[in-house]
């Protein structure tokens, strides 16, 4: 699907996405293909999070690594739906006040670019084959 941006922003924002991609542009830059899981934020493509040491632990390194993008919104990439690991996620999240949504990729990608258009700061764990 062909993604469109109507307004004038200096983040990443992401252009189209499909089966196992996105692609992503910043102003005055060429389009990105990302193939690979990892986290968009409007500044970057960072590493990718571990689900299962999120979903272990309360506390550590990969909340903390959350917590450091001071996202308005955190977006999570999920097409298999509520799961028992998807909840203790969610749950280890809230704990430290960080509010979870769980999406398709398509969701996740028109959610974020409507989020940046908005002038708010989301940030997407994007998983391909989770």
């Amino acid at each position: 699907m062909k993604i469109s941006q109507e307004a004038v922003t200096d983040a990443l924002v992401i252009k189209s996405y499909g089966d196992g991609f996105l692609l992503i542009q910043a102003p005055n830059q060429i389009p990105q293909q990302i193939t690979h899981d990892c986290v968009l934020s409007p500044e970057g493509v960072f590493d990718a999070l571990d689900l299962q040491t999120l979903a272990e632990q309360s506390s550590g390194s990969q909340i903390e690594i959350i917590k450091s993008f001071n996202a308005d919104v955190v977006i999570m990439v999920n097409n298999e739906g509520i799961t028992p690991n998807i909840l203790q996620i969610t749950g280890n999240l809230a704990q430290h006040g960080i509010a979870l949504e769980t999406m398709s990729l398509g969701a996740a990608c028109r959610t974020y670019n409507l989020l940046l258009n908005e002038g708010r700061k989301p940030i997407v764990l994007i998983y391909f084959y989770n």
